[in-house]
Parts: structure tokens; C-alpha cells; sequence
């Protein structure tokens, strides 16, 4: 069931038509931060989500040297099926509930992170998981 919290939280905060767009947005957006993250931050956030959600970050390679507008253009790519709109909007509803799925320490490192990486886009200014 945790998994549909995730997925409604998502389609409600980027304005998604349904569970699928939804489900493909998570996708498309984990899947390209996994791609950036390292490994073990991939894993550690993986083993907090619900299943097939945190699957995402780990299922491709990491670690790669990107900035964020390469980023949010793999996003785009990955989330051709949907509609889904503008791909910022959907990172940012992403990262919100993840944000809202995992525990304190796991978010906090998770957002040093994205501030080392000048990530910041990535973090909602409101809703789920909104900057303090």
C-alpha cells in the first residue's frame, strides 16, 4: 500500500493525470538520480522506500559526472510516455516525497548532497519535503 502513497503523493504534487503518469514520472526521475548519486547513498535511500519505488535508484549505473540540466533532460527523456509536463515540476514532487519517505538522517544527508552536487533545484521550495 505504501507504494500507491507514494505514487498518489507524486501525481497529486506535479499534477499528474494518474497513477501511471505518476509511476513513470518516479521512474524517470530516481532512475536519473541514482545515475548520479553514489552507489551506497542509492542503496541506503533504497532500503527506506517502498518497493519498485527505491528499485529505481539502483537499477542503472552511478556515480556519473553530470550537471543538472543533464539531469532534468534524462528525466525528460524518461518521461516521454506520460504526460507529464515540465520536467522540474516533477523532479521536484519526486524529491519531495521521498523526502517524506525516508528517515530524518537519510534526508538531511540526501540533501547536503544535492547542495554539493548544485543540485538545489531539486529540492522542493514547497509541498512534501519543501526546503526550511
Amino acid at each position: 500500500m505504501e507504494r500507491q502513497e507514494f505514487y498518489r503523493s507524486v501525481q497529486y504534487e506535479a499534477t499528474l493525470a494518474g497513477e501511471a503518469d505518476a509511476r513513470n514520472a518516479t521512474q524517470a526521475v530516481l532512475s536519473a538520480l541514482g545515475e548520479r548519486l553514489d552507489e551506497s547513498r542509492s542503496q541506503r535511500l533504497d532500503g527506506q522506500l517502498p518497493d519498485e519505488v527505491g528499485d529505481y535508484l539502483v537499477e542503472g549505473d552511478s556515480g556519473e559526472g553530470f550537471d543538472y540540466e543533464t539531469f532534468l533532460e534524462r528525466v525528460a527523456d524518461r518521461s516521454d510516455r506520460a504526460d507529464v509536463g515540465d520536467p522540474q515540476r516533477l523532479v521536484e514532487a519526486v524529491i519531495g516525497t521521498l523526502f517524506e519517505h525516508v528517515d530524518e538522517e537519510e534526508r538531511e544527508a540526501l540533501r547536503e548532497r544535492l547542495e554539493t552536487l548544485e543540485f538545489e533545484g531539486a529540492i522542493p521550495e514547497f509541498g512534501p519535503g519543501a526546503r526550511s
